[in-house]
């Protein structure tokens, strides 16, 4: 029902609540819910250990009245993604929710929102993003918050990670291996991995002790780090645009260890112009046990 009132409508209960927001808050446990009249004025928390899809619908579903304000906060371990239904705008990103993160909605016009983060919303910088699911080939994975935990697999991939929210991205990971062997990635997208032949290009730069070595290659994956069996290995990777319709770029910092300290600087490209939501690790021998997490760059 809109405010103010007509003549001669009836104010029936349901409207009385709604008006003085009773009950205040609306709790969804749920991973997907669409917001409703009813959540006008009040505070909708979610709640679940998974990523939530919190759904916006279009005036023509919900009879959305003048500035009406939706509240929401996050209480789960899972971020909440707000999305607009088909033909619904909202201006203001990211539109993420980490845990214990809210944010208010005001509606500006017919099917057009604004997002407001409160409660400490995402702040210039990093902000961690968690994969919507992982899949993996041998071993164990799982996540928590924005990490994910893995145990000798021979694979690891992570979906949903990279969105409209941020357009550049940065992966930070440790692990050890199996056996001593570079760690090489695929870009995904909707769940399968992107192996075309001779689409990433990438060049590295090796330095060990007093040596120096330079390689580039054309493959079907991209080589972006390295590991060693003893002692753990780190790279920081630097992803730019993988979610646009263009070239993806990335840069990397890998440091590892044998008999002495060794240093990878590796770059390099995707050639087709295409846009990305998911990545996979991949060792090119053996098994991998370590932790990855990805953040967005917020501007």
């Amino acid at each position: 029902m809109a405010y103010p009132f007509e003549a001669a409508e009836v104010l029936t209960a349901v409207d009385l609540n709604a008006m003085i927001g009773a009950p205040t808050q609306n709790a969804i446990t749920t991973v997907t819910y669409t917001a409703v009249l009813l959540d006008a004025g009040k505070t909708v928390t979610l709640s679940n250990a998974s990523a939530v899809t919190l759904t916006i619908p279009a005036q023509a579903s919900v009879s959305w009245a003048d500035n009406t304000q939706l509240n929401f906060l996050n209480l789960g371990a899972g971020t909440v993604t707000i999305t607009p239904a088909a033909g619904v705008t909202i201006n203001g990103t990211p539109l993420t929710l980490a845990t214990s993160k809210g944010g208010s909605l005001v509606r500006t016009a017919s099917n057009t929102w604004t997002f407001t983060p409160t409660g400490g919303g995402d702040s210039p910088g990093l902000n961690p993003v968690a994969p919507t699911s992982i899949a993996n080939s041998g071993g164990s994975a799982s996540t928590t918050l924005s990490t994910t935990t893995f145990t000798g697999v021979t694979t690891v991939s992570l979906n949903g990670v990279f969105t409209s929210n941020y357009t550049n991205y940065r992966i930070i990971t440790t692990f050890t291996t199996s056996v001593i062997n570079d760690i090489t990635y695929r870009l995904r997208v909707s769940g399968v991995d992107n192996a075309g032949a001779g689409a990433y290009f990438s060049q590295r730069i090796l330095a060990s002790s007093t040596t120096l070595a330079a390689l580039g290659q054309t493959e079907s994956f991209a080589v972006i780090g390295a590991a060693e069996t003893t002692r753990a290995a780190s790279f920081a990777v630097d992803i730019f645009r993988p979610q646009q319709a263009l070239t993806t770029n990335w840069a990397s910092d890998c440091v590892y260890s044998t008999s002495n300290v060794s240093y990878r600087k590796l770059a390099g490209t995707h050639n087709v112009a295409s846009g990305f939501d998911g990545m996979t690790l991949i060792p090119s021998a053996g098994n991998i046990t370590g932790t990855i997490t990805i953040y967005g760059y917020a501007k």
